[in-house]
C-alpha cells in the first residue's frame, strides 16, 4: 500500500475538522436558539447564552466524543504503521 505524506496530512486534516466541526455546529446552533429565545422574551442575561453553548459543547463530546475520536486513532496507527516508508 502506497501511503504518502501529503495524503495523510489531508487525512488528519479532515479528521481533525470532523472532530472540531460537529461540537462548533451543536454549539452555533444552541447559541441562535438561546439568542433567539432571549429576544422574545427580553431577557439580558450574557451568561445565559454561554452556560447552554458550553453545556450543549459537553454533552456533545460525551456522547460523540469516542466515535469522533476513532478516525484520529486510526490514522495515527497508519502514520505509526508506515513511519518506515515515510521516512524514506
Amino acid at each position: 500500500m502506497e501511503t504518502s505524506f501529503s495524503t495523510l496530512l489531508v487525512s488528519f486534516m479532515v479528521d481533525i475538522a470532523l472532530l472540531a466541526g460537529v461540537p462548533l455546529g451543536i454549539a452555533t446552533l444552541s447559541g441562535l436558539v438561546v439568542s433567539f429565545f432571549q429576544a422574545v422574551t427580553q431577557i439580558q442575561d450574557q451568561t445565559l447564552s454561554q452556560t447552554v453553548k458550553i453545556s450543549a459543547v459537553v454533552i456533545t463530546l460525551l456522547i460523540l466524543g469516542p466515535s469522533l475520536v476513532s478516525p484520529l486513532m486510526t490514522s495515527t496507527v497508519e502514520i505509526f504503521d508506515n513511519f518506515h516508508l515515510l521516512a524514506q
